[in-house]
């Protein structure tokens, strides 16, 4: 269990969002209606019993691992003369 508690209340137009993190856990956020500050404090306890609950099986989430990149396409045996190794340095490409 997290021994530091991180708590944030934003109250704004139409919505207020509650923030708890503990130390070395992800943050747990809940959006409500607009309220006052009285209310948003009143449902922070509720807030953290749940946050608890997931931290004391999963602190953080798991890292993300995207796909693997598709492999290089296959050599097809020519060579290309435009490449810039076989050009010379002071050649201009010509358009016309």
């Amino acid at each position: 269990m997290p021994t530091r508690l991180k708590v944030v209340i934003l109250l704004q137009e139409g919505a207020t969002i509650i923030g708890l993190q503990g130390e070395d856990t992800d943050p747990a956020m809940q959006v409500m209606p607009a309220c006052p500050l009285e209310e948003a404090l009143g449902a922070v306890p509720e807030i953290l019993a749940r946050a608890r609950e997931k931290w004391a099986t999963s602190p953080k989430n798991p890292a993300y691992v995207g796909p693997q990149p598709p492999p290089a396409p296959a050599p097809t045996g020519r060579t290309n003369l435009a490449t810039p190794a076989t050009r010379s340095a002071t050649s201009q490409q010509r358009f016309f």
